[in-house]
């Protein structure tokens, strides 16, 4: 399938607010036939999510600023601007911020993953992070939220 050539940027039109951190889809399924989407993550100490492994895709993160200790299969190491940590699928990872924000490039191979994020999210107001979460969301939220993870395939890992 041939594609026009973009020029993809963070916009508040291709962003969201997620868990306290902003992403900015740069590519979508959509765009890359499903073969990938690409995410510019802008992230804060204390949102991360628990440890988990995705059946699916793999996530690769090339971070931009700020430190993020990964925790990948049996491995744990400290990425710095310039550096990469690959997640492959069906491997349980997890990671903390090191520092108070973070900037990272998210890839997804395959693609897909990406429509979770957007499900429970809010459209970004700014490019900045959201205000801090104010609480803990209601159960209904967080049933669905692990619903529709187990339906994609994330699953998750409390004693990793």
């Amino acid at each position: 399938m041939a594609h026009e050539l973009v020029q993809i940027k963070p916009e508040l039109k291709n962003s969201i607010w997620y868990n306290g951190h902003t992403f900015s889809f740069l590519i979508e399924s959509s765009q890359s036939d499903g073969a990938f989407s690409l995410i510019s993550c802008y992230f804060r100490k204390g949102g991360e999510p628990p440890a988990h492994y995705h059946r699916n895709e793999s996530e690769t993160f090339y971070v931009l600023e700020g430190e993020i200790r990964f925790h990948i299969g049996d491995k744990k190491f400290t990425a710095r601007a310039g550096e990469t940590a690959f997640a492959p699928k069906e491997v349980p990872h997890s990671f903390k911020l090191e520092t108070d924000t973070a900037k990272a490039l998210l890839l997804i191979a395959p693609a897909g993953i990406e429509t979770f994020f957007k499900e429970f999210s809010i459209p970004a107001q700014s490019l900045e992070l959201p205000p801090i979460p104010d609480g803990q969301p209601p159960a209904e939220f967080l049933n669905h939220m692990l619903k529709r993870a187990t339906e994609m395939g994330i699953v998750w890992m409390p004693e990793f």
